[in-house]
């Protein structure tokens, strides 16, 4: 593993995003959730040295950061979930915020009043459809201008609780992952019943789960069994690997963006793992492929291939590691959050980088 850069934030944390819009200089947002003191967005990136991790602070006035998600194309857009508790019932909201730079101010875009706690937040990459989870609600904002209701999900799972949701990247935002007690749903929008279901995926919560971004079909989910799995959903009675790389529950999971070997997760064991499935992914078959060339074939013998199970662990975190993600401008570079609002940025090391790319 290669040398981890940290930094210690001052508030409780369990929410972070990559800074999507900017593809040159790997920054992160984290928001805070401290339900006694001012809670903050703080943007996190690299300095011109790489050498150590920067911060800016900008107070987030609506209350606690419950979700947070970066704007798809434009660096200084973001929208949040907040929960703010000085009212004796509470107040909830979905907020689009620019971040001013100049002023280092969140400048409040629009607001929508929420009847109840939302906790997670997917904006999707293709279009301008957001994802908004409760305990048990889903909703779909339309994201355009101001938030705007577009649709509302029925959940039919009676007694089980909504954990996370995720936008696929291969239906043009029309293809949405739940996890939903211990099973999975992956539903398309345009239809009202379920497009594919993975029944009991964890033995006992599902928390989170990824889309494979080469393989339409291919997902993987994490939860509180402590295992990872990754299912087919056209048939998924059985999953098609399953690892177990965390002592305890595993809060979520992440596809690389390219090579969907590598899968990130983060725990409530402190650690951070990163895992391989080389067997099961996209690019086993082309490294099936005969090499008929001799002088190809002694090269190739050369190169060491990844096997399945663990690759990297990260043991730098002191507290529940809740949030993990990789950077949109450098996709070897990943950071996780835990709880008491450490955030550690990590590299892919470079043995597994030179054997990922067959260098």
């Amino acid at each position: 593993m290669s040398e981890c850069l940290m930094f210690g934030m001052d508030c409780e944390a369990r929410n972070m995003t990559s800074v999507m819009g900017d593809e040159e200089n790997v920054s992160f947002l984290v928001g805070t959730n401290n339900i006694k003191a001012d809670n903050v967005v703080n943007k996190l990136y690299v300095d011109p040295e790489a050498t150590r991790l920067m911060s800016k602070s900008y107070r987030h006035p609506a209350g606690e950061v419950r979700a947070i998600s970066a704007h798809p194309h434009k660096s200084h857009v973001l929208a949040t979930c907040s929960a703010n508790y000085s009212s004796l019932n509470g107040e909830f909201a979905l907020n689009i915020w620019n971040i001013d730079e100049d002023k280092r101010t969140l400048e409040k875009l629009s607001e929508l009043k929420l009847d109840s706690l939302n906790y997670g937040l997917d904006w999707d990459q293709t279009t301008m459809k957001a994802v908004a989870i409760g305990a048990e609600t889903v909703a779909i904002y339309d994201m355009s201008n101001e938030p705007k209701l577009d649709q509302s999900i029925k959940i039919d799972e009676e007694g089980s609780e909504i954990y996370s949701a995720k936008w696929s990247s291969h239906y043009e935002g029309n293809m949405l992952g739940l996890t939903i007690g211990k099973n999975v749903r992956c539903v398309d929008v345009r239809t009202p019943r379920d497009f594919l279901k993975v029944a009991n995926a964890h033995s006992h919560r599902a928390l989170s789960m990824d889309f494979n971004p080469n393989l339409q079909h291919v997902i993987a989910t994490c939860g509180d069994d402590g295992y990872i799995r990754i299912w087919d959903t056209r048939s998924s009675k059985s999953a098609l690997m399953s690892l177990h790389p965390h002592a305890h529950w595993v809060w979520q999971v992440k596809y690389h963006p390219v090579h969907d070997q590598l899968l990130l997760s983060v725990g409530s064991d402190a650690c951070v793992v990163l895992s391989c499935a080389q067997s099961v992914s996209s690019e086993q078959n082309e490294q099936e492929e005969e090499v008929e060339d001799e002088e190809e074939m002694e090269k190739s013998m050369n190169i060491e291939k990844l096997s399945d199970g663990t690759l990297e662990r990260i043991d730098e975190h002191e507290d529940s590691v809740y949030a993990c993600a990789w950077s949109s401008a450098d996709p070897w570079t990943f950071a996780s959050l835990s709880y008491d609002g450490r955030m550690i940025l990590s590299k892919v090391s470079r043995k597994h980088k030179y054997a990922l790319m067959q260098l």
